[in-house]
């Protein structure tokens, strides 16, 4: 029998790595707590995702935290060797939740990663392992770059290297500042690079940009994308916080980053870093969004600019992967900037008229 287990599996790429994944292989395993309605509260919960997610014939749930090393190790022990795919995607993902909570970050992000990675190599050692990383590992690295302020966005300098592409995996992750969720990423993240390098387990590390889609329950805190949509949609005051409004991302719909993992599954490098973003044609900034949304769809996003800009909050992050292109020719994002907005927009309108997994949705 052939098992992928999917930790996160309610959340917004680990539910997408469990619909992927159900034809691909004979039994999906997800793990998750439920955790993120404690870290954001009801806004926040992917109740409705782990429902949507049981309705599929051959997916079994373990409600378990990644922090309990036995409990996730009796899971990976049920399965084996049968295990031949780990996607691990639970985890803490907001910089500003993890200032109040540092040592709950460090053991989500951390210590969570370091028990799925040593159950593996108890209990099924020959499974291909993706991680997923974050950008944020750089801190503000990305700040010291030459950067252009136009109209509506920073820019990398033309005359950079990384200005065509965008930022590739030769940036350093050393020095800067860094917020507590980056360091636990980081840490995480050298972990899985250990994990390969010393003891052979066939481990890949995907550093993603911003990554969103339909099944994404963006807060404040979390998902700008999504929470910007939800925000526009209920008539709600969005929070436009620091730089003018003009720091820039590139999006990635959770879709074609749960491919990039089904290709590094059929031929793993194992070790190997990787980029994992939407690329220059996939970036905006916030103002460009905001404009790009309401020419869409019609919504006014009624806006709030707050001036004083987050701590490492870089002011543009555009993702180079093309090494990953090299490494894996055949893939390539299939849904542009306009598909994930309207999405986005289409998953928060259904939401507002018919509630959460049922139930209306709170004022």
């Amino acid at each position: 029998m052939d098992v992928v287990v999917v930790t996160g599996s309610a959340g917004l790429v680990g539910g997408e790595a469990v619909r992927a994944f159900a034809s691909r292989f004979d039994l999906v395993v997800g793990v998750d707590n439920g955790m993120r309605r404690d870290f954001f509260g009801p806004a926040g919960s992917v109740a409705d995702n782990l429902a949507a997610v049981e309705r599929i014939p051959n997916y079994r749930h373990h409600r378990v935290d990644v922090r309990d090393h036995s409990a996730l190790a009796t899971v990976l022990g049920e399965y084996g060797t049968d295990v031949r795919l780990v996607v691990h995607t639970a985890g803490q993902p907001s910089d500003e939740w993890a200032t109040g909570q540092p040592l709950v970050d460090l053991g989500v992000n951390t210590v969570g990663t370091m028990n799925l990675l040593e159950a593996v190599r108890r209990h099924c050692p020959e499974a291909v392992v993706v991680l997923t990383s974050t950008t944020k590992v750089y801190g503000d690295a990305p700040d010291a770059l030459p950067l252009v302020e136009t109209a509506t966005r920073w820019e990398i300098d033309p005359s950079h290297p990384y200005h065509e592409h965008g930022i590739d995996e030769s940036l350093r992750a050393d020095g800067g500042r860094r917020t507590f969720f980056g360091v636990s990423k980081l840490a995480a993240d050298l972990a899985a690079q250990s994990y390969a390098g010393l003891l052979g387990l066939r481990v890949g590390v995907f550093r993603c940009g911003s990554v969103t889609g339909a099944g994404h329950a963006g807060v404040e805190l979390d998902g700008f994308l999504s929470h910007l949509v939800r925000s526009a949609v209920r008539g709600a005051t969005f929070p436009v916080i620091g730089h003018g409004g003009k720091q820039v991302r590139d999006v990635l719909d959770a879709r074609d980053l749960v491919e990039m993992f089904w290709h590094y599954y059929l031929a793993p490098r194992p070790g190997e870093v990787y980029h994992a973003g939407g690329g220059r044609e996939r970036s905006a900034s916030i103002l460009e969004l905001i404009a790009r949304y309401e020419y869409l769809t019609g919504h006014e996003v009624p806006f709030e600019y707050v001036p004083e800009h987050r701590f490492a909050d870089v002011r543009c992050w555009i993702t180079d992967t093309r090494k990953f292109r090299r490494d894996y020719f055949d893939w390539r994002p299939a849904h542009d900037l306009d598909d994930m907005v309207r999405s986005v927009h289409e998953r928060w309108v259904e939401v507002e008229r018919f509630g959460l997994d049922g139930f209306p949705v709170s004022p």
